[in-house]
């Protein structure tokens, strides 16, 4: 499900250092999030400057000072010119001299021009998701008449499949295989490539879609009185089965989204906020989930300092 944080509020507060948990350096660098930073202003308060930054789990911070920006000086909203992929193992985004697609990989710290895919002119950007391994990539934007339109591209063979109208794209699979989509009422499955409808069901149910093609994850919380229940829910579109699987959280810490990867565990990102003099510290974590006894192990944890005012999660 596509998740993806805008901040427009002026900050105050200088960058904090992120200093990488030690499971998380000694496995390959994933990329934690994307985004703007800020830059001091005369008045103390700050404006967003500088180019487009990825942060990776081993505390590297890479600048892409080609990207596409297309945010004022008193804004933040980078989720029209960059996605991550839901496993953080690559980012997207347009070249800004030609328009052209870029994939960064972070595993080898290069970056790969797609030629065959360039910004649509036609349309005012919103939003991108780019699929694990980095294949497809969907581009959501509204075109001249006002109507939402969400194309996906192959990266491949260039070739773009445009959505029935009113759909969007949700999820990929984590082989890429599958995409979900829809609206308000329904969830449709597609086999990408061929872009056939595998499966529809008249259910709305965003999520991450498993490896099994078939089953969706997503979290949920409820509250009664003072009591804060936190859960993981699934659900198979093909039979319609449903299970919840409660979750234990620290007080204040919400549950944001769930994925998957190829071999079926059940990743969990949760975010905490708190106030340190005056300054707003975001703690982001991932949690590994065990099905069998609904435990938690936490997997990573990393900080978004103020001085990063919007900012794209992993979708």
């Amino acid at each position: 499900m596509p998740y993806r944080v805008l901040l427009a509020a002026v900050v105050t507060a200088a960058p904090l250092t992120i200093t990488p948990h030690a499971e998380a350096a000694a496995a390959k660098p994933v990329i934690r999030y994307a985004g703007l930073s800020s830059c001091l202003q005369s008045d103390g308060g700050r404006h967003p400057c500088g180019p487009l930054k990825l942060w990776l789990s081993n505390g590297r911070v890479v600048a892409l000072p080609g990207a596409r920006r297309t945010v004022g000086d008193d804004e933040y909203v980078a989720a029209a010119v960059v996605a991550v992929s839901q496993d953080g193992a690559r980012a997207a985004y347009f070249s800004g001299k030609d328009g052209v697609l870029t994939i960064w990989t972070a595993a080898t710290g290069r970056a790969r021009e797609i030629p065959k895919v360039t910004w649509p002119d036609d349309l005012q950007m919103n939003s991108l998701i780019l699929s694990p391994g980095g294949r497809y990539v969907s581009m959501l934007g509204v075109d001249a008449s006002e109507r939402e339109v969400d194309r996906v591209a192959d990266t491949t063979t260039g070739k773009v499949f445009t959505l029935p109208r009113g759909y969007q794209a949700w999820d990929f699979s984590p082989d890429g295989r599958r995409m979900m989509a829809g609206n308000n009422r329904t969830a449709v499955l597609y086999s990408t490539g061929t872009w056939s409808v595998k499966l529809r069901r008249s259910v709305y149910m965003r999520g991450d879609l498993g490896p099994d093609g078939v089953t969706v994850a997503g979290t949920k919380w409820t509250k009664t009185g003072k009591t804060v229940r936190n859960m993981v829910v699934t659900r198979n579109l093909a039979t319609g089965k449903k299970s919840t699987i409660p979750i234990r959280l620290r007080t204040g810490e919400n549950p944001l989204r769930t994925r998957w990867d190829k071999a079926g565990h059940i990743d969990v990102l949760t975010r905490s906020d708190r106030r340190v003099g005056g300054e707003e510290r975001r703690l982001h974590t991932w949690y590994r989930l065990n099905r069998a006894t609904h435990k938690l192990k936490r997997i990573d944890s990393f900080l978004i300092p103020p001085s990063v005012g919007g900012y794209v999660l992993p979708t």
